[in-house]
């Protein structure tokens, strides 16, 4: 149901898109609709809770990662890339504002930055002052670059994003 519902609102927009659109997609009825979601404000909220979680699995890879390296790390952000992009849809309802935030922003951004740097081996070359900070901004920096580009459509071309993305990550982690 949230594919569905993902695609439709991602294509058509919030108000354009209606519970009986989401149920004729799904070959459901509106009630069974209803049995699951109360209101397509809830079916919103759920999309954005799974890529939420989807995200906090990416940095759950790179918080996995053995060693930095200009290749380790471009494998990953390749990676990111390759979700965001087959995520569109999901993450244009996610973009849209529909969503209060305020209840679980900073839950998930700590649950983040945890992720992040669950390698402490490698973090431990930063103050522990430091790590947090210089996780959240690397999470914010990309994700906001992330969204422009593949959500909103700022034109770039893929390998110089990747290359570039892989060189700001390596300049803030101290790779050389």
């Amino acid at each position: 149901m949230l594919d569905a519902a993902a695609e439709l609102i991602g294509q058509r927009g919030f108000r354009e898109t209606t519970i009986d659109d989401i149920a004729k997609a799904v070959g459901a009825s509106r009630a069974t609709l209803y049995s699951y979601f109360p209101s397509k404000d809830m079916i919103v909220r759920e999309i954005v809770i799974e890529m939420w979680d989807r995200a906090e699995s990416l940095y759950r890879d790179f918080g996995a990662l053995e060693e930095w390296s200009r290749a380790s790390i471009g494998g990953w952000v390749e990676h990111v890339v390759a979700t965001w992009e087959h995520s569109r849809d999901r993450l244009r309802v996610q973009s849209s504002g529909l969503v209060r935030y305020d209840e679980f922003y900073l839950d998930y951004h700590h649950r983040f930055v945890t992720a992040l740097t669950a390698n402490a081996d490698q973090w431990q070359r930063f103050d522990d002052a430091d790590v947090q900070t210089r996780a959240l901004l690397l999470i914010s920096g990309l994700e906001l670059f992330l969204n422009t580009w593949l959500v909103r459509g700022w034109p770039a071309d893929r390998a110089g994003a990747i290359d570039t993305i892989t060189d700001v990550w390596c300049a803030a982690l101290l790779v050389d």
